[in-house]
């Protein structure tokens, strides 16, 4: 199985951003989005000019073991709205996996949309909810 990834992190201005990179981030992920993106002043303190990145990439299971553990991410039992412009799908809707990190120094995301080996015409409702709740079994 492989994992399509889509992965943001804010952190407050006096904590550098790049400790929440993913492993590996200059090889084999793509950075989409910078300090500009940083959407968190409206917070007072510490959070003001702030630091934002966002990464994508797809990851085969190995990869994405690795990203999970060294960014402390947990899946979380919650519907999301899926992820638009997923790595590997082009510009278009697919359902995703919301994964949150818990450090108190930075709000950590990843939107995760396993990607099964099985070649099928098409995948219903019923299959991505047996592909979801094994991933929550497993990372949950």
């Amino acid at each position: 199985m492989q994992f399509s990834i889509i992965y943001s992190v804010d952190t407050p201005h006096n904590v550098d951003v790049e400790q929440f990179a993913p492993p590996n981030a200059d090889e084999i992920w793509n950075q989409t989005e910078d300090d500009e993106q940083y959407e968190y002043d409206y917070l007072e303190g510490r959070w003001e000019n702030g630091h934002h990145r966002k990464w994508c990439a797809i990851l085969d299971r190995q990869q994405f073991d690795d990203f999970v553990g060294d960014c402390c991410l947990a899946a979380e039992d919650v519907e999301t709205m899926g992820s638009l412009g997923a790595p590997g799908f082009g510009v278009g809707w697919v359902p995703a996996i919301s994964f949150n990190g818990d450090d108190p120094d930075a709000f950590q995301n990843a939107y995760v949309t396993p990607i099964p080996e099985t070649k099928r015409e098409q995948c219903n409702e019923r299959d991505w909810q047996r592909v979801r709740g094994a991933v929550l079994a497993i990372y949950g």
